[in-house]
């Protein structure tokens, strides 16, 4: 992945941004969300290449891929959340934003039971109560 392409690409979207700013802020607004989109997109397909990797390294381990899993859905919906905040933010729709937030947190919450059910069960199993 290539960092200093990224960095430049934001630069120049924030310049090009407050220049717009004068003439329209829904533009410079517009403008932002679509560099910011197409910079999500870049780095999730570099992502791609390396869960190939921890893949295959899952695979030849005894480790349940099933936590992994989980760990990437949390993962995608913390990253989700916080560029939609960040979007609705920048919009000065704060209420908006701390909704995203919260409905984030209860996905994340959600996603990650089957785990924490996982990880009663050792716990109970290990100390002698009952699952």
């Amino acid at each position: 992945m290539n960092v200093l392409a990224v960095c430049s690409a934001a630069v120049i979207t924030s310049l090009v941004a407050l220049m717009l700013k004068r003439q329209g802020s829904e533009y410079s607004f517009i403008l932002t969300v679509c560099a910011v989109t197409l910079i999500v997109v870049y780095v999730i397909s570099n992502i791609a290449l390396s869960l190939d990797n921890v893949k295959e390294l899952l695979s030849k381990s005894e480790v349940n891929t099933d936590y992994f899993k989980v760990l990437l859905k949390c993962m995608g919906v913390c990253f989700i959340t916080e560029f939609t905040c960040d979007c609705c933010k920048d919009a000065s729709q704060n209420a908006l934003a701390g909704a995203v937030i919260l409905c984030g947190r209860v996905c994340v919450m959600i996603t990650s039971l089957p785990l924490f059910i996982s990880f009663l069960e050792i716990t109970l199993k290990f100390s002698g109560g009952s699952v």
